[in-house]
């Protein structure tokens, strides 16, 4: 394998339809439909303009983006084409994130979608400079709220209006103010002002929280409760119907896969279908004799169904079998995981299985890296995929050594131990002894 170029490593804006971004396999293209939900026959469109316009191969994101791969200069613009043709407008600008069944869900705090849109038009208007990758979640709360997920800039639904708070999740962003409602796109906008005035690459950990608070002279004692978000994997009952969340393996399918999903769960009453994080796709439509039905559906496609399945909480790429970039089969290493040390994936930790140092599939550290290099597959211990591994074997060597590390938490796993809990009080170096074959 030959080592990346150090400007292949660089992340910058996220790949869209006007910037597609070089892969291994070709351009790749990540959207999120403008619209809140799609149809069985938008689902079929997306289906196969990826097939016909790249290689077929359909991710669905931790995020919950789609991204279509294999695309060429020549192909985008056909693919663009295609998807105004179908009607499907995708989002554009910076990136804002809310619950996947806002508005429907009975039992959030408040809708954010009509927050969400204030805000968009709102920095539009201002034109402002900010960071490619600049991620805001604005959270009503729900069955599906984003409690979990990470952004430079929160607004969070409180009694009195939304708490605003920069740089991490619902329990670790640090709060700036509580905002009334008749305020909260203005007070946001100070925010996101702030961060333009430092520069174009200011992120939420660069703002001066205190003199933000101080300028928005608004409270901002209230501390959230821990409100964790249930998994949007698997049947949740919400405001009087079920909604069935499947997800393909490792937020990977093939188009044709995706279009005897999509025919299968229509058949059974599926009339919507919704983007969710967790590389999730929400049912709606199924009566409750239905779903087992559907579930069945989606176990013929290889597709998950409950938040219990092992491999959820493994993060692979395209790998060998699609991309020209990786080092190795990264879904083959992700089944021989899911086979053999499944004690890892109780979804305690992240697990990432990255074809090179890149880490498109999960930028963020993971507790267990598997990452194709140059001399082989590197392990690497609560790192980025980038970061220098703690041990490197041969390609063929990864099977034992998967199965080892496997044995070796069955092995010495105390009953009720999480596998993060397992990890924290397990010296390294054991670890990187198992995946060598050491004693």
């Amino acid at each position: 394998m030959t080592a990346p170029a150090p400007d292949t490593l660089r992340r910058g804006a996220c790949p869209s339809l006007s910037a597609p971004m070089q892969t291994g396999d070709g351009l790749l293209v990540r959207l999120r439909p403008a619209a809140p939900a799609l149809t069985a026959d938008d689902m079929l469109v997306l289906a196969d303009l990826s097939r016909r316009h790249g290689n077929g191969l359909i991710e669905i994101t931790a995020r919950g983006n789609l991204q279509l791969r294999g695309l060429t200069e020549a192909s985008v613009p056909r693919l663009a084409e295609g998807l105004a043709v179908a009607g499907i407008v995708p989002q554009t600008g910076v990136a804002i994130e809310i619950p996947p069944l806002s508005g429907i869900d009975s039992s959030e705090a408040a809708d954010a979608a009509p927050v969400a849109e204030a805000l968009r038009k709102a920095i539009a208007a201002a034109s402002l400079t900010l960071a490619p990758k600049l991620a805001i979640v604005i959270d009503g709360g729900g069955v599906l709220s984003l409690a979990g997920m990470a952004a430079d800039i929160r607004l969070d639904a409180v009694e009195v209006g939304w708490r605003l708070s920069v740089g991490g999740d619902r329990r670790t962003a640090r709060p700036v103010a509580i905002l009334a409602e008749d305020r909260v796109i203005a007070g946001t906008m100070t925010a996101i002002a702030a961060l333009a005035a430092i520069g174009p690459a200011a992120r939420g950990r660069d703002l001066d929280v205190g003199a933000l608070a101080a300028e928005l002279g608004a409270a901002s004692e209230l501390t959230l409760s821990d409100a964790p978000a249930s998994h949007p994997l698997g049947i949740h009952r919400v405001g009087g119907e079920n909604v069935l969340g499947v997800a393909p393996a490792y937020g990977q399918m093939q188009a044709d896969r995706l279009v005897a999903l999509v025919k299968g769960l229509v058949a059974c009453g599926a009339r919507e279908f919704r983007l969710a994080p967790h590389r999730t796709l929400l049912v709606r439509g199924l009566s409750g004799e239905s779903l087992a039905d559907a579930e069945a559906c989606a176990g013929r496609e290889g597709v998950w169904c409950t938040d219990t399945a092992p491999g959820r909480s493994i993060s692979i790429c395209a790998g060998a079998a699609g991309c020209a970039s990786a080092g190795f089969d990264t879904h083959a290493a992700a089944d021989v995981l899911v086979a053999d040390g499944r004690d890892l994936l109780d979804g305690s930790v992240d697990v990432h299985i990255s074809g090179c140092p890149k880490g498109c599939a999960h930028p963020a550290s993971a507790a267990v890296t598997l990452c194709g290099t140059v001399a082989g597959v590197g392990l690497v211990l609560d790192g980025r995929a980038g970061d220098a591994p703690a041990a490197v074997l041969p390609v063929d060597d990864l099977t034992p050594a998967i199965r080892r590390l496997g044995t070796l938490l069955r092995a010495q796993r105390k009953e009720g131990e999480t596998a993060r809990n397992f990890l924290d009080r397990t010296a390294p170096a054991a670890l990187v002894s198992a995946y060598q074959g050491k004693r």
